[in-house]
């Protein structure tokens, strides 16, 4: 049963501990189902479920409906929060409109921003450079990247060289760093909320797979900071969102270059959530037109990302994470190669020292795991 006196959001994403942890946060009960049904979603959550899937694949829309049913059920939650794994599927989020108010960017919204071509048109008609994409194969593959259409965490990110799918298109590649500026957005207008440096953690299989992200980092601290800010605030009056989202942009030598928009929770709470600030609580304010005054960062700048499974390993009985993980699978069980382990987070007072720490305890783990297989 959730809290008579405390409000209730339901909640799905292919890992939704981040959200429901910043519900928590918030003073807010969250109801929450993703596909892993880590430790922590279960501390931080009112109820939760696991929906057994396989990532990056989607959810099965009749099996997440009759949860969410049940996760409601004796409750009556304000509404729907997603998070990744919704990207390519605007009818199931329709579908769930149906039963709940969506609490974020809606699914007509949705489905402009992760078509490709549709996306591309907002970024000429904002001013925004944006790489060009096609659907056929490029004539000079090794200079693009093939992408699945609403793919989200880098896996599905392959080389150009890759076979032509009706579910993927090509963009071209672009060199220079990856930063992405954290918001909350209202109707056309927004607040940034800092931003990230992200990197990847690549394999033989997916030479672009997610790696992690540091921040908050300061805008005087970010090179075309004002130009990225300019692009996103330009972007926003192509299409209004609603809630929180990130903009991803490469740094390339004449300015930056907009990837994509996610408009929803992301992978990058764990270095913006706090205590002062919850962003759950910026996100249903926004969602109500409501953006806040100021932004208040965490003490300390933090490095957050995915610890990868190189090889197959085991989780035994009675194993004790470490404090600095998330995402934290009950033992015993096992991982294959390619599964991510936990999510760790390292903070320090600068970006450089956070990364390091956040690289040190990943090796860490590995090692930690791979001594408990032997």
């Amino acid at each position: 049963m959730t809290t008579p006196d405390r409000p209730a959001i339901l909640a799905a994403a292919f890992s939704a501990r981040q959200i429901a942890a910043s519900a928590r946060r918030a003073g807010i009960d969250c109801l929450a189902l993703d596909f892993f049904g880590d430790m922590d979603l279960a501390e931080a959550a009112r109820r939760s479920e696991v929906l057994h899937g396989h990532y990056p694949d989607g959810f099965d829309a009749g099996a997440l409906i009759a949860a969410l049913e049940r996760l409601a059920e004796g409750a009556e939650p304000l509404g729907f929060v997603y998070g990744a794994g919704f990207e390519d599927r605007p009818e199931l989020l329709e579908a769930i409109g149906e039963r709940w108010p969506i609490l974020g960017t809606d699914a007509a919204t949705q489905r402009r921003l992760k078509d490709p071509s549709t996306f591309a048109g907002l970024c000429a008609a904002a001013g925004v450079a944006h790489p060009p994409i096609r659907r056929e194969v490029p004539p000079d593959p090794e200079n693009w990247l093939s992408k699945k259409i609403g793919g989200a965490g880098g896996s599905h990110v392959l080389f150009g060289t890759a076979a032509p799918e009706p579910d993927r298109y090509y963009q071209r590649f672009v060199a220079g760093p990856r930063v992405s500026a954290a918001f909350v957005a209202a109707g056309g207008r927004h607040v940034t909320l800092g931003f990230t440096r992200q990197w990847t953690d690549p394999s033989a299989a997916e030479p672009f797979r997610y790696g992690g992200a540091v921040g908050p980092l300061a805008a005087g601290d970010v090179p075309m900071a004002e130009a990225m800010e300019a692009a996103l605030a330009a972007m926003l009056r192509e299409i209004p969102l609603a809630g929180i989202g990130s903009a991803d942009f490469v740094l390339a030598e004449n300015g930056p270059v907009l990837l994509e928009i996610n408009a929803r929770a992301g992978a990058t709470l764990d270095v913006f959530d706090s205590d002062r600030q919850p962003i759950l609580a910026l996100h249903l304010d926004a969602c109500r037109g409501v953006l806040p005054d100021r932004v208040f960062y965490p003490g300390e700048v933090r490095a957050s990302g995915l610890a990868w499974a190189d090889t197959d390993l085991t989780l035994p009985a009675g194993f004790v994470w470490p404090d600095w993980t998330r995402d934290r699978t009950a033992p015993p069980a096992a991982f294959v190669a390619g599964q991510p382990l936990c999510t760790v987070v390292a903070e320090a007072r600068d970006a450089a020292t956070a990364e390091a720490s956040f690289r040190k305890r990943v090796a860490e783990i590995k090692t930690t795991l791979g001594r408990k297989a032997a």
